[in-house]
């Protein structure tokens, strides 16, 4: 029954988000209707709804893609309903081409009711979802078996990610689904385990455990004959194909930003020249791709002379000099100027690296950037890091940033290169904001 109701009130979020994005579009065409590049259109919005087939489509779509039938995080889903929305509008397209209806119907309005989309179908998705869980009807109980310490990370996992909507309970009698974490575990426990409770609950869900390797990219091959599988992994940051696309793609999104970019720099550059004396930018050598050595561009945050500053600091904090070793920051760190405190809390002091991505020095988005000094502590993922650009922005920014010690930045850079996707860029993209504006992790 829960199932039921939750299908029919994702099915009604969608059509209501549909219709409004429908409407606006409608609206917005009646205001460009004024200019004289638009024109012809009578204002008749119930024709474009094509009998209902448009909506009927929808909500066939998004069942094929398992947006009623699949538990995703929020970034699957949103990339799911893209795509979702993207279909419709191709389909939409070619019915009217197929029935050559092109010129009584207005191309435009379709075209602005899918950008609509692409911000309507998530918050009233989102919506829908949260006020579901606030009544109790979108959890699922789940019963979690397996490593000790991986069941416990995968316990706050859940807790925090309510979108997803499994609730952990401490015995299988309640439970619709079953977890197995499979670190440490042997074959024959995994099977023993998978065997037992298929008969007891719906689905049985297996997290494998592979240090930095997802299987989101990863190809499978199944010989269904032998009863065999093949999983192809590949670093995806290796791949010709991948760099391209990622490379055109932040080019894209440089030149998009550009303008707030330059008035961005003069700003800061005015307020650094009025808070004290020295250059508007500091320059630091940083590894690059290949192990090259480059200059890492930043807005200066501290004063111009200040090695007496720290080193009395130190003396007076010993502990800093702990503090130092384990995260590469000092907590408090006397050189700091008064308007570079506020350019380190909000990242803005790495926003010259823009140039050192012009330069081609550094990716838009990547590993982090790691000192000369740093080189021997990275240890055996050393050659994996360096072989792609360091980035100005990054998995290591939206994880925690100075929350996150050096071995675990490693690892976040390491899975990146492993596991990247587009959209994976997208995401960090639009967290990098979100961290920013929350300053998560910042120091």
């Amino acid at each position: 029954m829960k199932k039921f109701i939750n299908t029919l009130f994702l099915i009604l979020a969608d059509l209501t988000a549909l219709y409004l994005s429908l409407y606006v579009a409608h609206i917005t065409r009646i205001y460009l209707q004024q200019s004289d590049f638009f024109y012809g259109y009578n204002g008749n919005i119930e024709r474009f709804y094509l009998s209902g087939i448009l909506f009927i489509l929808f909500v066939f779509i998004n069942f094929i893609l398992g947006l009623y039938s699949k538990r995703n995080d929020f970034w699957e889903e949103l990339r799911l309903s893209y795509i979702a929305s993207f279909l419709l509008l191709i389909a939409t397209v070619m019915t009217l081409f197929m029935i050559k209806s092109t010129q009584e119907y207005s191309r435009t309005i379709y075209i602005l009711m899918f950008f609509n989309m692409l911000l309507f179908v998530p918050i009233f998705r989102l919506t829908c979802k949260r006020i579901l869980h606030l009544l109790g009807l979108w959890q699922v109980n789940a019963f979690l078996v397996g490593n000790i310490v991986q069941v416990e990370r995968l316990k706050k996992d859940l807790d925090v990610n309510w979108y997803l909507g499994y609730k952990s309970v401490t015995h299988i009698k309640k439970a619709k689904i079953v977890f197995i974490a499979t670190k440490d575990m042997s074959i024959s426990k995994l099977e023993s385990l998978i065997h037992r409770y298929k008969r007891e609950v719906q689905e049985v869900i297996i997290i494998p455990f592979l240090h930095n390797i997802s299987f989101a990219n990863a190809e499978i091959i199944d010989l269904r004959i032998g009863r065999m599988s093949f999983i192809n992994i590949q670093n995806q940051l290796f791949i010709s194909k991948n760099i391209f696309i990622k490379k055109s793609s932040e080019f894209f999104m440089i030149l998009i930003l550009s303008p707030f970019i330059l008035v961005s720099f003069l700003i800061i550059a005015l307020l650094i020249k009025l808070d004290s004396r020295g250059n508007v930018f500091f320059k630091q050598k940083r590894l690059g791709k290949d192990a090259k050595v480059f200059s890492c561009y930043k807005f200066r945050t501290m004063y111009s002379e200040n090695e007496h500053l720290l080193k009395e600091y130190l003396q007076k904090n010993p502990k800093e000099i702990e503090n130092y070793s384990k995260y590469h920051k000092y907590e408090n760190d006397p050189r700091v100027t008064a308007i570079g405190k506020y350019l380190r809390k909000f990242s803005l002091d790495e926003l010259p690296q823009i140039i050192n991505v012009l330069r081609f020095e550094m990716n838009l988005i990547g590993p982090r950037p790691y000192m000369l000094s740093e080189r021997d502590k990275i240890g055996r993922d050393l050659d994996t890091i360096l072989h792609v650009r360091p980035g100005l922005t990054g998995l290591w920014q939206i994880s925690g940033r100075n929350d996150l010690d050096f071995f675990e930045r490693t690892q976040l850079d390491v899975w990146y290169i492993q596991n990247w996707s587009l959209w994976l860029d997208f995401i960090i993209f639009l967290k990098t904001f979100v961290v920013l504006a929350t300053r998560r992790g910042a120091k």
